[in-house]
Order: structure tokens, then C-alpha cells, then sequence
């Protein structure tokens, strides 16, 4: 296979490129600090004040220009690139041309060999979805260019070795030692993730993103962008590269130590955390509730004790609370933050607009902690603390980690933050306001959120320039699960994108019978992809130590509590899996009597089925939930 061959070679050619880099560069770094240490020498040696001076200037003009500020390590040998963009240009001095794109750039003398996938103007043509023989219009450095598509193919290197080329219209694959001609085959983030043995959001995701999600990335401007979508859109995978895009394209004006990501638990967290080095580099990605914390540090506010139970914490995220601590800091003065907070809670209308019940409770507890200078909070008290403590800054005050500080924000699973919260991150970022938020209403599973939260936030940023992205296409599921999806969600989807997979319903007479079939299903799916990631998931927190217990013994099966992204099993309940992903899903029991018709056990669903990339097997002793109903019935 010639095109094979060609590959190969080429490969081989830029790592021989990567070796001279490596060279070179630390040949330039040795030159560049031996003489720093000789002008360092010559100070010390010269007895004359004024020549002392000069070779001080000497020094430090020559450490502006280290060579170590913009010759970086090229840390991706293992994978150098993804992709190749071939173009004929109209301008005969460039005439044929072939780029390779990957995560970095790396020069080989005054010779591009590779070009980072950021420089949008360069490589949007592999993006944007341009066909063979398509002609193609580009301002590259403020020049107009034309010409025509030659070649738009991805490739997969790992540890150095080239093991896939798929072409627009056919794709080569080195299986078992030997390539393999296997027509137009396309590989799923999910193949993707089962063939390196990582199911976490990993790097390489960049060379699947398709024309929308790349529109979305490069939008340069300040300001908040909202980016909508259903699940397995890509929300987040937009999200993360767009800061990492604008921190590329613009580095003084989005400095990685002045921004942050904020997502919505420890799973999601790790999820990305664990694998956003090469994306992020040392960008902070946190839960709201850890950002919290330290933020209020930050504003001075230290030495507390949190809990995580709260019997208020629905009166607390109401969508009331930002207008009722406007009007109390308006009208009191500054007092120690924590007891500022207690007095604000004890404030008559406070109680009065927060609380229809239970209201002489709430007062009462809030009355007792003021007099007790009680410094133990819960996580719904943090954010009003916070939020206040901002407000008692002056105006245009910058605290850093906290107020008006940061240059660019993302905000994950926006729809489950209460509107008190958002208004937290919206006051940490500059003036600029520069945030990207990523949100699904659809997708709201706190039954104890004011549903108008965050809307109401929403409004009142579209007087800052607010812009939306709708992200249309589902890329995670196959058709059969995202037509299930929509039934549940009772919203439409666009499938044109989906492949095909598996949806399986699995009657049983009770729990002992379906733990078993689970069992059975799970070892089937393991000996037919052992290098795949399965999900059990269970409505129920008290479930998961029965479901794992049922499982003991499964190849590859994660410790209970554990959460991992190696192939194998993982037991969870369903608040955990928020913006993560599975080969395969399995829903313990999704009942009538779990997911009742609220907004919130709807929406739950919803994101359960979604997390599967392949197969979806329900298992049920009870009767299903209003929209699996149907679709049992008619399998």
C-alpha cells in the first residue's frame, strides 16, 4: 500500500526533525547561560562601579531574551501530529503544499514541520469540512489566498509508531502486524479511548472535532459565550479548547495563572483534570465548591469548618438571595464575614421572602450561630459568604483568585449551579467579563435548585455582550440510544451524525435476578472488548455497595467508590456521571417509582442514557420510567 509506505516515511522524517529540535535547542539554551555566566563573571572580576552597571544591563537585557521563553520542549514524540491538510495554492511560490497539524508546533531549523491545530488560520480547512478538490479562500497573515483541497486525511501515532490513515474515502489500519485496507470506517472518541487504554477526555480528542465545535473554538472575542447543546454535543470538549485556543492565539491578554475551570463535581473534575496537561497546561480545574473555598481565603476569610448537610439548602440557592443581600449590604455596615453572614440569615425578610414554612427554624438557627460566632458552615452558606464578601469590597477592587481578577473563565454544567453561585464566578472575572458557559437545561438534576436560577443569570448577562452557541449534533451515542433520549427528554435530535449500536431491555421477576443478568452481561462485554470502559449505574447511592458486591470477581471491576478511567467496570449512581462517558452503559432498575415524572428525575434519565458511547443495556425488575415504557414494549 503505497499511501502506507509514504506515511511511514514521513513519520520516520519528523522524528529525525524532532531529534535535531532537541538538539538544537539545547545547544541554544547552553550558549545562551554560558554567556550569561561570563557577563556574570566579568561583574564580579570588574573593580569600576560604572562598568559593574553596564554589565548589569548587559544581563538583564540578555535574560529577556532566553531561549528557554519561547524554545519550548516538544513533548508530544509519542504522538507528534494528527493531521494532514494538503493544498494547491493559486500563488505558484507556494504552489503544492501538505501541512501537519498536531497539539504543538515544531520547527525544524527556519522549516514548519508541524503546525499546532490553534493556528485557526491555517488549519481551519482541515475543520471546516472542506471535500477533495474543493477550492478554498484564506486570509493567512492579513494575505488573501486561493486555491484548491488536495488532501484532508487524520492519522493515529502512538509511541511513534503509525497504526491508522483514514482518508475521506477509505481508511488503513495496522492490525495484528500487518496493514489492513478496511474502506470508510471512522473512529469514534470511544474507539479512540478503547484503543489507548484511557477513557479519559484525552488530548487526541482535538483531531475529531468537527466544523461546528471548531467555529465555536475560535470565536475570538470578549465577553460571555454560552455554549447549548445535548448531550454528547461536545459542550465541554468545546469548552476546555476554546480557552486553550484563546490563551494560544492571545498569551498576554489570557495568562494561564489568571484563568480557571470550574466544573461541577470531583468525577468530572478528575475527568478532565487527569488529562488536560497538553490542552491546559497549569490552568486550575476545580469544583465550584473547592473554588469557593479558596476564594474566600483569598478575600480573608479563614478558619472555618464545612459540612456538606444543610436542611436549609434549598431556601439558600433560591434565586431570591442575590436581590436580598444587594438590599442588606446596602443598608448595614461591614462586620466580620462570617457573622455577617448569620446576621444577613437572621434578617426578617430574609426569613420572610426565603422561607414559607419552617421559617421561625431557620431564624432561630441563624440567631443562635450569630451569638455563638459559629464558624462551621455548609456548602449553601459558603456561596452566600462568598458573594457577600465580594459585595463588601469597593467597587472595582481586584482580589486575586476572587474578584475581578481572572482573565477568562469556564464554567461547566452551568444549569446546576444555583444563580447566587454564578453570580460568584461572573464578579472573578475582569472587567472583561470573558467567560465561556456550558449548559443544558435539559440536563438539571438538583431537585432542589430554583429552576429559574439560572435563566435569570442568563438575562442579565445579555446587556455584556452575551453570545450563544447551539451545538446540534449528538457525536457520543448511536442512534438507537439518542432516539430513546429524545423520547425521555421530549426533545428532538438531530442523528445525522450517529452511528449505529446497541439497545437492549432486560425484564427480570426481581433484584437477586437482575444483579445476575447485570453479571452476565457485564463478563460478555468484557471478554468481547476487554479494553473498553463499562458503566453500571444506579439511581440509588445504597445500591452501588449491592451492584458491586453482585460483581465481585468481573475482570477489571474499579473498587467500590473508586472512580477511574482504565478500562474495566465501574459501579455509580447517576449524580456522579455528569459530563462523563462510557462504552457501554447498564441502568440498574430505571423504575416509575425512581424516576418519577419531575423535571429533575427526567432529566436525571436522560443524562443516564447518554453516557453511553456503544451499548446500552436496561435491566428491570419494576416497572420502567414513562419514556423506556414505549420503547420496551415495541422491542
Amino acid at each position: 500500500m503505497e499511501i502506507v509506505q509514504q506515511e511511514i516515511e514521513r513519520l520516520d522524517r519528523v522524528h529525525e526533525a524532532i531529534e535535531r529540535y532537541a538538539v538544537d535547542r539545547l545547544q541554544t539554551i547552553g550558549r545562551h547561560e554560558a554567556y550569561t555566566k561570563e557577563l556574570e563573571q566579568q561583574r564580579l572580576n570588574s573593580v569600576d562601579w560604572r562598568e559593574k552597571n553596564d554589565i548589569a544591563e548587559k544581563l538583564i537585557e540578555h535574560g529577556h531574551h532566553s531561549p528557554r521563553k519561547y524554545l519550548h520542549e516538544f513533548a508530544q514524540q509519542a504522538s507528534p501530529y494528527f493531521g494532514i491538510l494538503g493544498i494547491h495554492d493559486n500563488d505558484r511560490r507556494i504552489g503544492k503544499k501538505e501541512y501537519l497539524i498536531g497539539n504543538q508546533t515544531l520547527m525544524d531549523g527556519q522549516r514548519v514541520v508541524i503546525i499546532d491545530w490553534r493556528k485557526a488560520e491555517i488549519t481551519g480547512p482541515f475543520y471546516e469540512g472542506y471535500d477533495i478538490g474543493e477550492e478554498y479562500e484564506l486570509t493567512i497573515r492579513g494575505i488573501e489566498r486561493e486555491g484548491v483541497i488536495t488532501r484532508r486525511d487524520k492519522v493515529t501515532i502512538g509511541r511513534k509508531m503509525l497504526t491508522r490513515i483514514e482518508t475521506p474515502s477509505e481508511t488503513y489500519e495496522l492490525r495484528g502486524g500487518e496493514w489492513h485496507k478496511n474502506g470508510g470506517a471512522v473512529e469514534s472518541t470511544a474507539d479512540t479511548k478503547e484503543r489507548t487504554e484511557d477513557h479519559r477526555m484525552v488530548d487526541s480528542i482535538a483531531a475529531l472535532i468537527s466544523p461546528e465545535q471548531f467555529r465555536a473554538i475560535t470565536k475570538l472575542r470578549d465577553g460571555v459565550v454560552v455554549i447549548n447543546g445535548a448531550a454528547g454535543a461536545g459542550k465541554t470538549t468545546v469548552a476546555l479548547h476554546r480557552l486553550s485556543f484563546l490563551m494560544y492565539d492571545a498569551p498576554e491578554k489570557y495568562r494561564p495563572e489568571r484563568c480557571i475551570v470550574l466544573m461541577f463535581n470531583r468525577v468530572l473534575r478528575d475527568y478532565v483534570k487527569q488529562s488536560s496537561d497538553t490542552l491546559l497546561g497549569p490552568v486550575r480545574v476545580d469544583t465550584y465548591s473547592a473554588w469557593s473555598l479558596t476564594a474566600l481565603a483569598a478575600l480573608g476569610v479563614h478558619s472555618l469548618k464545612t459540612v456538606f448537610d444543610d436542611p436549609f439548602g434549598a431556601q439558600k440557592k433560591s434565586s431570591r438571595v442575590p436581590a436580598l443581600l444587594a438590599k442588606y449590604v446596602k443598608e448595614t455596615t461591614k462586620i466580620e464575614p462570617v457573622t455577617d453572614l448569620w446576621r444577613f440569615l437572621m434578617q426578617d425578610y430574609v426569613v420572610a421572602a426565603l422561607c414559607t414554612d419552617s421559617g421561625a427554624e431557620f431564624q432561630q438557627v441563624a440567631q443562635r450561630k450569630f451569638a455563638a460566632k459559629e464558624r462551621t458552615v455548609s456548602f449553601s452558606d459558603a456561596s452566600i459568604l462568598l458573594r457577600l464578601a465580594q459585595l463588601r469590597r469597593p467597587a472595582g477592587a481586584v482580589v486575586l483568585g476572587a474578584l475581578n481578577a481572572y482573565d477568562h473563565i469556564v464554567v461547566d454544567e452551568a444549569q446546576d449551579l444555583s444563580s447566587l453561585e454564578l453570580r460568584t464566578i461572573v464578579a472573578a472575572t475582569s472587567v472583561a467579563r470573558s467567560l465561556t458557559i456550558c449548559a443544558d437545561e435539559k440536563q438539571q438534576i438538583l431537585s432542589f435548585l430554583d429552576s429559574q436560577g439560572f435563566s435569570s443569570v442568563i438575562a442579565q448577562l445579555q446587556s455584556q455582550g452575551l453570545e450563544k452557541e447551539n451545538l446540534t449534533v449528538s457525536y457520543r451515542c448511536p442512534k438507537e440510544i439518542v432516539d430513546l433520549a429524545a423520547r425521555v427528554s421530549g426533545r428532538s435530535a438531530d442523528t445525522t451524525k450517529a452511528h449505529s449500536g446497541a439497545l437492549g431491555f432486560h425484564p427480570t421477576k426481581n433484584p437477586v435476578e437482575s444483579m445476575a443478568k447485570i453479571r452476565e452481561l457485564v463478563e460478555a462485554l468484557v471478554q468481547a472488548a476487554p479494553t473498553s470502559l463499562t458503566g453500571v449505574i444506579c439511581k440509588k447511592k445504597a445500591d452501588v455497595k449491592a451492584l458491586h458486591a453482585a460483581l465481585a470477581g468481573v475482570p477489571g471491576l474499579h473498587a467500590e467508590g473508586e472512580v477511574s478511567f482504565l478500562p474495566g467496570v465501574q459501579v455509580i449512581h447517576a449524580h456522579a456521571i455528569k459530563g462523563v462517558e462510557f462504552s457501554n452503559v447498564i441502568l440498574y432498575n430505571p423504575s416509575s417509582y425512581d424516576y418519577r415524572q419531575t423535571d429533575p428525575d427526567r432529566n436525571l434519565l436522560y443524562v443516564a442514557i447518554t453516557r453511553a458511547c456503544k451499548t446500552l443495556h436496561i435491566v428491570h425488575h419494576q416497572p420502567l420510567a414513562q419514556g423506556l415504557r414505549d420503547t420496551a414494549s415495541n422491542r
